[in-house]
């Protein structure tokens, strides 16, 4: 890769059984834990890939547990503006999310929100995109 460039990134491994996921985090968005106990973003720090040479990165790891999901998702969705110049923004993320009471709903919740919120004129700056990742076990 060019020394000039670099590229965020986020690793992870999920073992299904136990639904223990372990993951790493370059400089990428947090995942965002769907639980029955609320939402929270999973803690993860790390430079982007190829920012500095020799980087090392920790490695965290959380419980999914059944009816439970983690949203991974890029940065349109949370950097798209509305026709008043206004961020999508996290807490709005956030809000979205726990409004939503089965994980099988929440792409279709993100995206019907994003719509309304950016309006039928809305020109897309950058991707948007998200996955669900549930326990096997779950739903």
């Amino acid at each position: 890769m060019p020394g000039n460039k670099f590229v965020t990134c986020l690793y992870g491994i999920l073992e299904p059984t136990s639904g223990l996921f372990r993951f790493a985090n370059a400089g990428h968005n947090l995942p965002v834990k769907i639980s029955i106990d609320g939402i929270q973003e999973i803690k993860a720090t790390g430079m982007p890939l190829g920012l500095m040479p020799g980087m090392t990165y920790v490695e965290n790891e959380t419980l999914l547990q059944p009816e439970e999901g983690l949203l991974f998702y890029t940065d349109g969705i949370v950097e798209a503006h509305n026709e008043n110049n206004e961020m999508f923004g996290m807490p709005r993320l956030i809000q979205c999310l726990a409004e939503v009471t089965r994980c099988s709903d929440v792409i279709d919740s993100l995206l019907g929100s994003l719509a309304q919120f950016t309006g039928p004129d809305w020109e897309q700056e950058d991707d948007v995109t998200f996955v669900l990742l549930t326990n096997s076990s779950s739903e």
